[in-house]
């Protein structure tokens, strides 16, 4: 009779393991059981936090949760995404993110993250307009005018930014590279900030996202040129980059990151609300205001994004003199 039953222990333990399982599987099927906060790495009214915002109210409704935007600015973009890093990978600490604070800032200064490792890219929300501005009382009507006050007055002309290493300042360099142009870098936590530069006087010309387009229209400042692979069609008289002779298109998208770790379960749900929130009217009006380009790109295309582009931006930076090599490696 020993014998019979010598199984019993066994099955006991087995179902004592079984069943330590449930309340993560379960915690993780609920999932979200409170507020979502979604970390932003740049002031308060810029694009990219307009933009999050904007997002974060279809996805609340979508989820069943209050979904909340923090801004932690600093470092272009990198405090953010450390500090999403630095929470538990359970989905309740989300990075709204331009993908260049990835890709491109991490290979010009050390990051304390793997730009391919640490995050898992959840899906490409939106894509910025960018240009380089100038205020509309200043000398120069064309980019070529500022060119070539700026080869005449090495070190003269100071440019704003919304920081080291990004997207924006990435094309000034492309400019002062192919010209051998001096110029003097200043940077700010956000593009509010860098509108304040100009109209104030205190640099002379910046590059930046869409948030220069209401100062377009409203003749505060003249737009020399932008970053598309075609005009904007709400700019037709304004030529791109490439059409000035300089080889530089926008390579940003602002993307939701989660820490690596979170659970399969819920970064699937994550990325199905996402993709349903892009295609909601309200984010959609929001994004159009913003004049954005409202694109829906899945992690999977995402991932393949950041390689790609890893590579590409890579050889620019080496090619032009910029870096030696990646400050941060990529895995």
């Amino acid at each position: 009779m020993k014998n019979i039953f010598s199984w019993k222990p066994a099955i006991v333990l087995l179902g004592i393991i079984v069943l330590s399982g449930i309340p993560a599987a379960r915690a993780e099927a609920a999932w979200p059981e409170r507020p979502i906060t979604i970390l932003v790495g740049f002031a308060p009214g810029g694009h990219m936090s307009i933009s999050a915002r904007a997002l974060a109210q279809p996805l609340g409704a979508l989820l069943g949760q209050p979904v909340v935007i923090e801004n932690k600015a600093g470092g272009t973009g990198t405090v953010a995404i450390a500090s999403m890093l630095a929470a538990k990978p359970d989905g309740y600490t989300l990075c709204a993110t331009p993908t260049s604070v990835l890709i491109r800032v991490s290979q010009m200064q050390k990051v304390p993250f793997k730009p391919f490792s640490s995050c898992r890219l959840v899906l490409g929300y939106a894509a910025p307009q960018l240009g380089i501005i100038v205020k509309s009382t200043a000398p120069w009507k064309t980019l070529a005018d500022l060119v070539k006050d700026a080869k005449a007055r090495p070190g003269a002309l100071k440019f704003a930014t919304i920081g080291v290493g990004s997207t924006p300042q990435a094309a000034v360099d492309a400019i002062a590279s192919a010209q051998n142009l001096k110029l003097i870098h200043v940077p700010f936590k956000g593009s509010a900030e860098v509108i304040a530069a100009v109209l104030g006087g205190h640099v002379d010309f910046a590059s930046m996202t869409s948030e220069f387009v209401p100062a377009v229209r409203s003749g505060q400042i003249r737009l020399l040129a932008t970053m598309t692979e075609k005009r904007v069609a709400a700019f037709p008289d304004v030529p791109t980059l490439r059409e000035q002779g300089y080889d530089f298109v926008n390579d940003t998208v602002f993307v939701i990151a989660a820490p690596a770790g979170t659970p399969p379960e819920v970064l699937s749900r994550l990325e199905g609300a996402l993709a349903r929130a892009v295609k909601s009217r309200e984010y959609l009006e929001a994004i159009d205001k913003l004049d954005m380009i409202p694109i829906q790109y899945g992690s999977g295309e995402m991932d393949a994004f950041q390689k790609k582009q890893w590579k590409i931006i890579n050889r620019h930076l080496v090619g032009s003199g910029v870096i030696k090599e990646a400050a941060t490696p990529p895995e």
